[in-house]
């Protein structure tokens, strides 16, 4: 006679019950389960709900594997090497150092696993979630867009990006950054990150490169915060400016353009080293400005409109709040180096992303890299300390 009545150390995942099941059989083939440390095999015995018929695995239940065909570290760990280099490499590395017997498509097939996990469920429309801000109140923030081989348009789409900064540490010269991912989106306009923003406080500076959208944004955001146009920007922005212009004729004065951008990008560095005031950096820059021949109109509205946002750094009450930062931020340069890391990864010769398949690519590889809050609860969940100490007396290397 079965027994009934008993609880269970398991509930049914139909009905949640926790009491009354079947014995239905053991399953002919075992289940072969991807672990960090290679494959295993489990045998499963299945039971049935008296109450809703669900017939299920108990042992996959307790283990928290109901549904998956590789255990959450595994997954972990093939995302986190498919942000620094190909699925196919990353398995091979996997198996190789491991014994996982990791795939190409088990390494593509755990990004967006993860991406999940780290941004939550998608939306009511199947939109996909968002990180959050990593940091509610950053001192600095800067906002940049960089473009990525993406979606079906023929040059692809943007990757929007805004960082925060929040301090500076280590020795003199080997200063490195306090930086906090707050924003990300991929194939989507300014405005759409500009709802990940919304919520924080208003920072001190905000540092952009001078496109149109991007200032709209950060003076929609935050109306009272002070902005700088990057200096690295400045003179290239220029050069281009001049381009549109054809003032770099070839025939001409091929070299007229690229000897103006370099004047300007000394007129801002000489600033700094004769510590001059806003009122002086601007009369310098009205100098340089009127130099300009008036025929080259593009060059002229550039400067004019980059004008405002140019020596805010220079402003002696804003370097005093950003002193523990070594002073205000002349540039973009803590979000170009991240940049940098990202177009490593994703501009491959001849591969084409679709746009959710990078956005959770970038997802992953931004968390990790800048230690976002959810990336560091998910390594810790997935990877527990050793509690077992021990010490190495003696090393015979072969």
């Amino acid at each position: 006679m079965p027994v009934r009545g008993l609880p269970a150390p398991f509930a049914c995942p139909g009905c949640q019950a926790g009491q009354d099941f079947a014995r239905k059989g053991k399953r002919t083939r075992p289940r072969v389960l991807h672990t960090a440390a290679g494959k295993v095999e489990l045998v499963l015995w299945h039971v049935g709900c008296r109450g809703c018929g669900k017939v299920f695995a108990p042992l996959l239940l307790m283990l928290g594997l109901s549904g998956k065909r590789r255990t959450d570290r595994l997954t972990v760990d093939l995302a986190e090497l498919s942000t620094q280099m190909s699925f196919a490499r990353g398995a091979r590395l996997s198996s190789e150092l491991a014994g996982t017997g990791a795939t190409a498509g088990q390494a593509h097939g755990a990004l967006p696993d993860v991406a999940a996990i780290l941004t939550g469920p998608a939306g009511p429309q199947g939109e996909g979630g968002t990180l959050g801000a990593a940091h509610p109140k950053p001192d600095v923030v800067l906002l940049d867009g960089t473009g990525v081989r993406a979606g079906k348009a023929k040059n692809g789409c943007g990757a929007n990006l805004a960082i925060g900064l929040t301090g500076r540490s280590g020795p003199a010269g080997r200063r490195r950054a306090s930086s906090h991912l707050l924003g990300l989106t991929v194939g989507e306009d300014w405005s759409m990150l500009g709802a990940q923003l919304e919520h924080l406080q208003t920072p001190k500076l905000v540092v952009l490169d001078g496109e149109v959208s991007i200032t709209a944004l950060a003076e929609r955001l935050w109306p009272d915060a002070p902005i700088q146009r990057c200096w690295w920007h400045l003179p290239h922005g220029l050069r281009k400016a001049f381009y549109v212009d054809d003032a770099s004729n070839r025939q001409v004065n091929p070299r007229w353009a690229r000897d103006r951008a370099k004047e300007f990008g000394e007129l801002l560095r000489e600033q700094i080293r004769l510590e001059h005031s806003v009122e002086q950096a601007l009369a310098d820059y009205d100098a340089f400005t009127a130099r300009i021949p008036a025929t080259l109109l593009s060059g002229h509205a550039y400067l004019a409109g980059a004008r405002a946002h140019t020596f805010t750094c220079l402003d002696p009450k804003l370097r005093r709040q950003l002193a523990h930062l070594g002073g205000p931020e002349l540039g973009t340069g803590v979000l170009e180096r991240l940049m940098r890391e990202l177009n490593a990864r994703t501009d491959i010769g001849g591969s084409r992303w679709s746009v959710p398949g990078l956005r959770d690519l970038l997802t992953v590889q931004t968390a990790r890299l800048l230690g976002h809050p959810a990336w560091t609860e998910i390594k810790r969940n997935t990877h527990p300390a050793n509690t077992l100490r021990f010490r190495l007396q003696k090393f015979n290397a072969a």
